[in-house]
């Protein structure tokens, strides 16, 4: 399951806020969601995904998961969600596509 929607005050910026996949059935499903995600907004023809998580070392997999999809850290807010817990901004621009 996923959830994203549209950044206020822009033109085709988009957040992730949520992806989530059964612990049982994770080898590889996170990256297809990922993927059908950027798809149907491509499709539309929307322009960026971003995706916020934590620095926290427990959020370990998911940055693993942007990185190999193809995101790149665009920022970094120290402290964001508490002392020695930063805020990671990660973006993709996304590849327009026809189905």
């Amino acid at each position: 399951m996923a959830y994203y929607a549209p950044e206020r005050l822009t033109e085709g910026t988009w957040n992730l806020y949520f992806i989530g996949v059964h612990p049982d059935r994770r080898e590889g499903r996170a990256s297809a969601l990922l993927d059908y995600v950027e798809r149907a907004l491509a499709a539309r023809g929307e322009r960026l995904l971003l995706v916020e998580t934590s620095s926290l070392e427990t959020f370990g997999r998911a940055w693993a998961l942007y990185r190999k999809c193809g995101y790149d850290e665009e920022a970094r807010i120290r402290d964001f969600y508490a002392a020695g817990s930063d805020k990671i901004v990660f973006r993709k621009a996304l590849v327009p596509w026809n189905p």
